[in-house]
């Protein structure tokens, strides 16, 4: 073993050594949840690292402490990239702080470790007396009434957290950079102006000697803009094929007539997504899928690219870091007008409100959870709510808050059209169909590639793919209805009095769709 082979190794031992003494240290002081000063600690754990956010959870930290002298609060701020495993192992071993951050946990892990809400909901939140939420009750001063939380739990329908913002992807730009390489700081309104971009800027380097490109990305970011933009070619066909009429496509329904063969890749509307994909991906720079956020940002803050499709959530990072005017737009979709990719199209996309951002919830292992709910309370009255949307730039999920007013474009475009369907089968089944999609994307957007050399990889393998995922995913559904009847016993045995006929209906109905899942797809999956 060489030197430095060695020094890897005792490294990579001590950082082991480090986080067990860490959690042990975090499961013995847990029990006491006591100060050294004897006030009450409760714990705030959570992944949002962002510009400005670890300094408004400080600042309802530290007011929430004047208010309530004999209550701690501490942060636990841990990086995104860690967040998956640090916050399945602190609810394993019972060590979560007593309010954790619920980012990429499942049904299962919500209902398991965290306190239902529902029973509080109804009151008002008094810490919103003297606001504009005075007297209103504390599920309605949410945008959405807490929905999306409920739909978190599709089986339980309980709602086991709230959450502070909403987020949304938009176009960021480099004003005066896209003045210079355009004549004009308007930003594309349509795919087609923002495809031009790509020979503007060519032109530009041409003029100038530059090394401009059009748009920076990475590899998560590229998966984002993929997702929102290329469900604009399947938005008619996902209406025409909904088997229940609903406007909606299911990823099941849609591998059921995969693998009963009524639909293939070669349908127009899935090969014109397929083009969009390799057709967008030249606005970046080559090799994109490899880099990651940081790398991104770095090139939009250096001025190495005109623009960037990020998360609302990075607008304060640009802000603050960037040397230039930074304007905000939607990401642009193709019109009816466009004469490659504006036959299918309905219209831009709503947004429904935005996608939910900081969910967190009380843990069931947290020892004083009145005070933890308390703390939640404060955090998403209307006064702390305003503070984070001041802090962080970020749009607020708490109704009667504008966003930040130096960019309005954050907030959600409610008015739009329902989306498509997505044609990589992402969060389906056990992501065997995701995974061979994404293992071939090379023969796409490679050099020489294509939509047909694409196509002659990746279809020969696709349906056994989708039989694994359908298999897990109806036995998911198997699951879900067992648990679902389990729970209507229990509640039928409750004296009348007790019983709760509304909940139990819902339940039986919950119970029926997923049985009905199961039954309708079982023999699609794997034997």
């Amino acid at each position: 073993m060489n030197n430095k082979t060695a020094w890897r190794t005792h490294l990579g031992l001590g950082l082991l050594v480090l986080v067990f003494l860490v959690s042990a240290w975090q499961a013995l002081t847990r029990g006491g949840a006591r100060a050294n000063d004897g006030r009450t600690t409760i714990r705030v754990g959570h992944w949002l690292m962002h510009a400005g956010m670890r300094e408004a959870f400080d600042e309802a930290a530290r007011e929430y402490e004047r208010l309530h002298p004999n209550v701690r609060v501490e942060q636990i701020a841990v990086p995104v990239r860690s967040w998956g495993a640090w916050v399945r192992t602190q609810l394993i071993g019972g060590t979560a702080p007593d309010i954790t951050g619920q980012l990429g946990l499942n049904e299962e892990q919500l209902s398991r470790h965290f306190l239902p809400l529902d029973s509080l909901l109804d009151a008002p939140n008094a810490y919103n007396r003297d606001s504009p939420l005075a007297g209103v009750p504390w599920r309605e001063t949410f945008n959405d009434g807490l929905s999306a939380m409920r739909a978190f739990n599709p089986n339980s329908g309980e709602i086991t957290g709230v959450y502070l913002q909403l987020t949304s992807l938009r176009l960021f730009y480099n004003k005066s950079l896209l003045r210079r390489v355009t004549g004009s700081d308007r930003p594309p309104a349509t795919y087609a102006e923002l495809r031009a971009l790509r020979e503007q800027v060519d032109r530009y380097n041409a003029r100038h000697g530059a090394m401009l490109e059009p748009l920076a990305g990475c590899g998560p970011y590229a998966q984002f803009l993929f997702q929102r933009l290329l469900p604009s070619q399947t938005q008619r066909l996902g209406i025409e094929l909904s088997p229940s009429r609903n406007l909606h496509l299911g990823l099941a329904e849609l591998a059921e007539l995969m693998l009963e063969g009524k639909l293939d890749y070669r349908a127009p509307e899935l090969r014109s997504s397929l083009e969009l994909l390799r057709d967008v991906s030249v606005l970046m720079s080559p090799g994109f899928s490899q880099l990651q956020r940081d790398d991104a940002l770095f090139a939009f803050l250096q001025e190495h690219a005109v623009g960037i499709v990020a998360g609302t959530w990075d607008y304060a990072v640009f802000v603050r870091d960037g040397k230039f005017e930074t304007g905000v737009a939607p990401v642009p979709f193709p019109d009816h007008t466009d004469p490659r990719f504006g036959q299918h199209v309905l219209g831009p996309i709503a947004e429904a409100g935005g996608g939910p951002e900081g969910m967190m919830g009380v843990t069931n292992s947290s020892p004083h959870p009145e005070i933890a709910v308390d703390f939640l309370r404060f955090l998403t009255s209307h006064r702390m709510a305003t503070r984070f949307t001041a802090l962080s730039k970020r749009v607020s999920a708490i109704a009667e808050i504008p966003p930040p007013p130096d960019a309005p474009g954050l907030a959600p475009q409610l008015e739009g059209e329902v989306p498509g369907f997505a044609i990589d089968y992402q969060f389906f089944g056990a992501s065997h169909a995701y995974t061979h999609f994404q293992r071939h994307l090379y023969s796409l957007l490679g050099p020489g590639g294509g939509v047909d050399a694409f196509l002659n990889d990746f279809e020969r393998d696709l349906p056994a793919a989708l039989r694994r995922d359908m298999a897990a995913h109806t036995g998911r559904a198997r699951r879900d209805a067992q648990a679902l009847d389990a729970r209507i016993g229990i509640m039928l045995s409750l004296p009348p009095e007790r019983m709760d006929m509304a909940e139990i209906e819902r339940l039986f109905e919950a119970s029926t769709l997923r049985q009905t899942a199961y039954l309708r797809h079982r023999d699609l999956g794997e034997p």
